[in-house]
């Protein structure tokens, strides 16, 4: 059965067509020893990469040469690569399903187009930012709030390639959760902890938070 609907398809075949300019570079990394939603995740990639010849994607396996390269290991993780293959710091661990569905959607047409929808201050700030930035955002597919933090996140990412932003799926990757306190989402942790932020907030609020941790 398919994971994307047909009139789905066709409603995105049709904004691909209309939205995106350069070719997308999608990798997919599995594990087939202990991973509930890797089939899951591999097959609704593969639908919506069949949908627009622009997007190319490429599956690998944790602890293979890739994953290694990339410092991937855990999954399903998603990421954006550019065409010589460098990682964009746009990174999904977990099945971007429910509403976070439509963020990939978003994030392939901006990169598509390498024009991230952040407001233009925020964009020369982020761009400013010198040392190494984590981003990660605790979600589930339910949230209706989280992919504007997930948004935020992989929009800043975009701009300054020292910050890397991820989705993580909260219940899929319970460790992690539990490591993190987070007991409501959307919940970004930015350095491991040394600073946070529960709700969806606007991209200021993330970037106060940002120079919070690194100062």
């Amino acid at each position: 059965m398919a994971k994307i609907g047909k009139d789905d398809q066709k409603k995105i075949k049709d904004i691909f067509q209309e939205k995106l300019s350069n070719e997308v570079n999608i990798l997919f990394f599995a594990d087939d020893t202990n991973c509930e939603y890797c089939n899951d995740t591999k097959e609704l990639l593969t639908e919506l990469a069949a949908l627009d010849d622009r997007i190319n994607l490429k599956t690998y396996m944790l602890g293979g040469e890739e994953a290694e390269r990339l410092g991937i290991d855990r999954a399903p993780a998603t990421i954006f690569v550019d065409k010589e293959g460098n990682d964009l710091s746009v990174h999904f661990y977990g099945i971007p399903s429910g509403y976070e569905f439509n963020t990939l959607i978003e994030d392939i047409i901006d990169i598509s187009n390498n024009s991230p929808d952040l407001p233009e201050d925020i964009i020369e700030s982020v761009k400013e930012i010198e040392d190494d930035v984590l981003l990660q955002v605790f979600i589930t597919p339910t949230c209706p709030y989280c992919p504007r933090a997930v948004r935020i996140a992989h929009q800043m990412s975009m701009v300054n390639p020292r910050i890397r932003g991820e989705m993580i799926e909260a219940i899929e990757f319970r460790e992690l959760s539990e490591k993190y306190n987070v007991s409501g989402v959307p919940k970004t942790v930015i350095n491991n902890g040394a600073a946070e932020q529960v709700g969806a907030v606007p991209a200021q609020v993330i970037l106060d938070k940002i120079n919070q941790a690194i100062s």
